[in-house]
This record gives structure tokens, sequence and C-alpha cells, in this order.
């Protein structure tokens, strides 16, 4: 595969991680998994080299960040191949920007294969998240738009899916259509029909193609990306007027040509607190009594005690403490909003 470059995104704040998560250390920065001993960055890092040479992993960060993410992607990745957003402006910008940069440095040969991978998931075993890879290469590279679909284990209402439609290829079906976030009757459905899959979000293209529809569908995030390769104009002044959509809104539901593989690995998308208990992520000592489904995230080491409650994050860090259920969990973006409104120095 040393024809193909892996980008990760490492973007965003992960507020629904707050207080663990916050503007100056934002998710992925944290050591979530692996028994705390590497970030959620770098264990992505780890698995994109296992896909291409360092040369051809890239990373996609904010400029707010830049110390950090060099200290991450050291040794390996080389400097230049660390891109710093001046501004956030979600994933089409990010992806474009990137592609851009590699059709760039392709010197005119064969456009690259792109694989995009998010900096905050968990995946496992690493193997099978490799051959999967590879097999979604092989359709990209006949020109397809591949996203990877998880075969889903819960009705989960804070997913979006997939429909699976006809073969394309013998790993690859045409995606029929997207459904972002349904709610838990309609997802208790499509779990029962079998033909829905997770949206993973790791997608893979080739470059040439995903400019080509960003060009077609966002023209205005195609013309300001052009003038990224303009040596007159500088990314701080392009980015601010970039508009900011994700890709999966912006192209993907758009586009014609969009297949899916199906996922062999175990997977599990780290957007909250519930869903970092299914990691099993955990810190500091903790007794639980007559309680059940608790997370517990105790930066200090100190003992934590629940008695006779369940379904509950209970995180503690900073100065800060958190006790929230887990039916709110999506509610926390509004918090913090909230909080950063009088107490900024806690976000």
């Amino acid at each position: 595969m040393s024809d193909t470059a892996v980008v990760i995104m490492a973007g965003g704040r992960g507020t629904r991680f707050w207080p663990a998560s916050t503007v100056t250390r934002p998710k992925q920065f944290l050591a979530l998994t692996s028994g705390g001993e590497k970030t959620l960055l770098r264990e992505t890092i780890e698995r994109s080299l296992l896909l291409t040479g360092a040369g051809n992993v890239y990373v996609v960060s904010g400029m707010d960040h830049e110390a950090r993410v060099r200290e991450i992607c050291s040794p390996e990745i080389p400097a230049d191949n660390i891109l710093l957003e001046p501004a956030g402006r979600n994933t089409a910008a990010c992806i474009g920007w990137a592609a851009t940069v590699l059709r760039s440095r392709s010197g005119g040969g064969s456009p690259p294969v792109m694989v995009v991978l998010p900096s905050d998931h968990r995946v496992e075993p690493v193997e099978e998240f490799v051959r999967t890879v590879r097999s979604a290469v092989d359709t990209a590279a006949d020109g397809w738009l591949v996203t990877i679909g998880v075969p889903p284990s819960r009705p989960a209402t804070g997913y979006g899916y997939l429909e699976m439609g006809e073969p394309v290829s013998p790993v690859a079906f045409r995606v029929e259509r997207f459904r972002e976030k349904p709610p838990l009757e309609e997802a208790e459905r499509m779990c029962r029909a079998g033909s829905f899959l997770w949206n993973a979000g790791m997608f893979v293209w080739r470059t040439d193609r995903i400019l080509e529809e960003i060009e077609a569908h966002i023209p205005v995030l195609g013309s300001g990306l052009s003038r990224l390769e303009d040596p007159g104009w500088t990314p701080e002044a392009v980015y601010e007027a970039l508009p900011s959509v994700s890709v999966d809104y912006g192209v993907m539901e758009k586009a014609a040509r969009v297949a899916l593989v199906r996922a062999s690995f175990d997977w599990d998308d780290l957007g909250d607190w519930p869903s970092a208990r299914r990691a099993g992520v955990t810190r500091g000592e903790s007794l639980l009594v007559d309680s059940k489904d608790v997370t517990v995230w105790c930066e200090d080491g100190s003992l934590t005690v629940v008695l006779g409650v369940s379904g509950i994050s209970v995180v503690r860090t900073g100065g800060v403490t958190l006790v929230m259920s887990d039916s709110d969990s999506q509610r926390l973006r509004e918090i913090v909003r909230a909080i950063e409104e009088t107490r900024p120095d806690l976000v």
C-alpha cells in the first residue's frame, strides 16, 4: 500500500467528555484506552503505520495544539505532514485541505488513495482493521467513495446508519441511503432488518475523486481549497471564508458512486462517557454497591463510592466534579456552552 496515504482527523473539542476534555486538552489527547498509557491520537497513528509508511501518514489538527500534536507524532511522522488548521471548519474542509496537499505532492503522477480516520475511535483487533481497510482501498482505486460500515451490536441512537444495497465488488456494497441518529424504535427496526450498518466515519477514496465531488457539491469549499495552492494566499486568510460542513452531509449523501465495506473488527466511537464505559475506560479506585453501569474517572486516583445508583458517570478532574445520568449524556454539550459564558477557565 505504498501509494496509499492515511489522513488522521485530530481536531474538535470533545465537549461530551468534559470536564476531562477541555479547549486546551481535547479528547484526542486523553489516554482513555490502552490502560492509560497512550493518547487516542497516538493509538490511531500506530494503527495507521500498519497501513502505510510513516511518510504517507498525515495528521490534521488545530493550530492551537501544534506543540502537543508534534510531540505525539514524534518521531515517525514528518513535520510537514502535520497540517494545522487556523480555524475549525468541520470535516469537509479538513479532508479537502489534506486531499489538496496530497494532490500537489503527487507530482502529477497517479492520484494516491486516501484513507481518512478519526482520532478518537476504539478499534480491535487491529489485524482485522487492517484487513478491512485494505479491502476498501481496492474498491476506492476503481473510483468509488468508500465508507466503513460496522454491523450494529445494539440499537444505538447516537450513531449514523448506512443502508446496504447491491454488491459493487466482491467486498463492497452500494450505499442506498444514510440515516443520521434515528430514534430508538427506528434503530431497533434497522438492527432487525440486517441491512443497516453503523457509519464509522472512516473513509477511503482517491484524492482526485473526493476533490471532484467537493467541487460538484460544495463549490464554495472547492474554490477556497484551490486558493490554498496559490502562494499569494495563506491558510489563515482562506480558512476564515470556508463553509463549515461535514463530509457526510456535504458530499457522501449527494454523490452517486458511494460504497461501503463491512468491518470485520469491533468498533466504538468514543463520543461520550457512557460509550467510554463500554470500552472499559476508568481512572482511579471505585467501589460500586448495589449499582451497575457506572463510569468512574477520577484523575487524582482517589476512591469513588457509588451506592444504589445505576446508569451514571462520575468524573472528577481539575477541581470539577460531574455526576451525570446516561440519559442526559447528549445534553452535556449544552451545559459546557453555558458554563463557558461564566467560567471559561473550566472548559
